[in-house]
């Protein structure tokens, strides 16, 4: 398999798994009769620019980035890193205080991002209320921001 195959085989494959480890996809490769190196999916990952988003179990998935996606999530990261305050959960609902000044981006942020788990956010000038999709328990959510915190 040549490198512009093995490229479009790894696309697809992140589209339709949720994979979190470059040891995953040598072994899905590894399925398919390819045998290749976790440096080679290493390079192409980073040649295709895929980015890594929490999921909520509190690890990382790849993710084939949209247009505005790296800068969103990273920017998410560096303003919870400055301004958050703290966070508490009840029954389908995160509320994040941070700074004020700072919650209407921070929910600005969030909405960006399209994390999968979250219906939506109301935010004021120094809270945000993250709402999350029927069946997701907020510790999932909770977790999300703790690993965006991580520097």
């Amino acid at each position: 398999m040549n490198k512009k195959a093995r490229q479009k085989a790894l696309v697809q494959l992140i589209q339709e798994h949720a994979i979190g480890r470059q040891e995953d996809i040598v072994a899905h490769f590894e399925t398919l009769g390819e045998m290749v190196t976790q440096a080679t999916i290493s390079r192409d990952i980073n040649e295709l620019g895929l980015i890594k988003v929490p999921n909520s179990h509190g690890g990382f998935l790849y993710h084939l980035p949209r247009q505005d996606d790296r800068p969103h999530l990273q920017r998410l990261r560096r303003i919870l890193q400055q301004a958050f305050l703290s966070q508490s959960a009840q029954r389908g609902m995160v509320m994040i205080k941070v700074q004020p000044g700072n919650g209407q981006l921070v929910a600005n942020l969030f909405e960006q991002v399209q994390f999968p788990e979250i219906f939506g956010t109301l935010s004021d000038d120094g809270s945000v209320l993250v709402l999350l999709k029927d069946g997701v328990p907020s510790i999932q959510v909770t977790s999300m921001v703790q690993k965006l915190l991580e520097k």
